[in-house]
């Protein structure tokens, strides 16, 4: 029987899985030489301002403007101060991204968030009148487990074997991609009649100003061509939610079921909302 226990394991599972097959397409030295080329630098710095400048701040003025109610205004603000959701990486490789700016823009990504979390718990702070204790052990070992680690393991297997690394990739790959979509479609059903309710709510309209404006901002951010610009607008609205969970219950002083729906509520807005984005932009190529 597949308990709550169960599919929080398979999930995590899944997301290591992932992980370290992207981690055995990086390689250490050429994330390091990203930093080094003029363009691919002025890349990552457009799309980390957009996912913690800008996005953050269009998310502050929703929520202080009321629309969306305390906890979906916790997710939300929670969700656009998260780093890159562990598995996007993945996504951004099948839409032509190069494996090593992807990476780098990862690893970034996630130590940048961890820097500004206590700076931005502030605008959590301030926005629903709550003291809050800093999260950044939770940040850490969720950010560890989810990213880092898979990470480096993926990437160290690469090191010392290329062509068992090469061998592992679609394999993992594959079987991280299942067992995720497995668990994505239990939790969906199950929560099926939550998730109806809360699109009733402003909740609806205030996640697809803030996915909408997100995927906006990420593409104007970066300057080249679309291969270069859809990773940013991705990322800006692709955030891990693990890492929102733990910012958005230290906003509330506790962990409520209705964090969770409104955080899927989210991920289902910002799926289909990059949806039409790719559909747009690959049309465009075209």
């Amino acid at each position: 029987m597949l308990t709550p226990s169960l599919i929080k394991l398979l999930a995590a599972s899944s997301v290591f899985l992932l992980v370290v097959s992207i981690g055995l397409q990086a390689r250490f030295g050429s994330i390091f030489r990203v930093f080094s080329d003029a363009q691919d630098r002025q890349k990552i710095l457009g799309a980390l301002a957009a996912m913690f400048v800008a996005v953050p701040l269009v998310a502050y003025l929703v929520v202080r403007m009321g629309v969306p109610g305390p906890t979906a205004g916790a997710v939300i603000l929670a969700l656009s101060i998260a780093p890159i959701a562990p598995i996007l990486p993945r996504k951004q490789l099948k839409f032509g991204g190069d494996t090593d700016w992807v990476t780098a823009f990862q690893v970034t990504g996630t130590l940048l968030s961890l820097v500004l979390a206590p700076l931005y718990l502030g605008l959590l702070s301030s926005a629903f009148g709550v003291q809050m204790d800093s999260p950044i052990s939770a940040m850490m070992t969720t950010l560890g487990m989810t990213v880092f680690v898979p990470l480096l393991i993926g990437m160290g297997l690469r090191q010392a074997s290329p062509e068992l690394a090469s061998r592992l990739v679609r394999p993992l790959g594959l079987a991280g991609t299942v067992i995720l979509a497995g668990v994505a479609l239990l939790i969906l059903v199950g929560m099926w009649p939550a998730l109806v309710a809360a699109a009733s709510t402003p909740a609806l309209p205030a996640s697809l100003v803030v996915a909408i404006s997100g995927v906006i901002l990420g593409h104007l951010f970066v300057r080249g061509d679309v291969s270069d610009k859809v990773p940013s607008a991705e990322a800006a609205v692709s955030r891990h939610p693990g890492v929102a969970l733990t910012l958005a219950g230290a906003a509330l002083g506790e962990t409520q079921p209705e964090l969770l729906v409104n955080l899927l509520l989210f991920v289902v807005v910002a799926t289909v909302v990059l949806a039409a984005y790719q559909f747009m932009v690959g049309s465009e190529a075209r």
